[in-house]
């Protein structure tokens, strides 16, 4: 078994979409649909069935409570495991950007986003996530012991997983969970010296086969250099390809989509 996880492919299409509200242009809301994958890897634990990355949850329930996309997603996850759609969830790794105003109105809003962390730690045993340049934690100490939230640390769950996370992105330090380049590279690089099997980032790289594929080109010199797991990010939206390979390793875009990840069968 390989000693880090590595995607050996991903469904095409989805198997299930969460319909919901989010701030689009002009003030005016949108309704979309959120896409929900399949995808197989090999060098997962032995023991795991199960694993979900996302990121960018920006929105809101259509109608209900309002409460932010996370948590919907949370129940839908939950519903399509009793229902034998997927396995039962080992763990969630979250990537940040998880706000959206109560109005839908204006994009680009910073906001708390406990309750998503609240309602993903009631359907798995772990969840690890990292903030993005829009979340807020209000009540830090509040989180359930099942969750940690990684910026510049690395956490072993599911017995032998090993999972680093930088929060934030490149930007005015002024600003919500921003550093500058500098500052940001150093504790990049300060994680993956640790040698993590799956890296959370928000802010990921840029796509060096493709151009307009945006990210930080010197997060992506970093990884390319200096990293062989899979690299999980958001923050800017890719189309598909969004799984390339980079220097050793996998870089992952889960920008708006939730991506199940479950182990690879044999023969496949």
């Amino acid at each position: 078994m390989p000693s880090m996880p590595s995607i050996t492919r991903i469904d095409p299409e989805p198997f299930f979409t969460l319909p919901h509200r989010t701030s689009g242009p002009a003030g005016v809301p949108l309704h979309n649909r959120l896409p929900f994958y399949r995808a197989y890897a090999v060098g997962l634990p032995s023991h795991v069935k199960g694993i979900v990355l996302t990121s960018d949850l920006q929105g809101r329930e259509v109608g209900g409570q309002n409460r932010l996309l996370g948590v919907p997603v949370a129940e839908a996850l939950l519903a399509l495991s009793r229902d034998g759609g997927i396995p039962a969830l080992d763990a969630v790794f979250l990537c940040g950007d998880l706000y959206d105003y109560p109005d839908c109105k204006k994009r680009g809003g910073t906001g708390p986003v406990d309750e998503v962390f609240q309602a993903f730690s009631a359907i798995t045993t772990e969840v690890v996530g990292v903030l993005g340049n829009h979340d807020q934690v209000a009540q830090p100490e509040a989180l359930p012991d099942n969750t940690t939230l990684l910026d510049g640390g690395v956490v072993t769950v599911l017995g032998n997983l090993k999972v680093g996370g930088v929060s934030g992105i490149v930007g005015n330090p002024n600003r919500n969970q921003r550093r500058t380049e500098d500052d940001f590279l150093a504790v990049l690089e300060s994680v993956t010296d640790q040698t993590p099997d799956i890296l959370l980032l928000h802010q990921g790289p840029t796509d060096p086969e493709r151009a307009g594929r945006r990210g930080d080109p010197g997060v992506a010199l970093s990884l390319e250099t200096g990293f062989r797991g899979l690299t999980v990010f958001g923050h800017t939206r890719w189309d598909w390809p969004w799984l390339i390979s980079h220097g050793d390793g996998q870089a992952l875009n889960v920008d708006g989509r939730v991506v199940v990840v479950l182990p690879e069968v044999d023969g496949e």
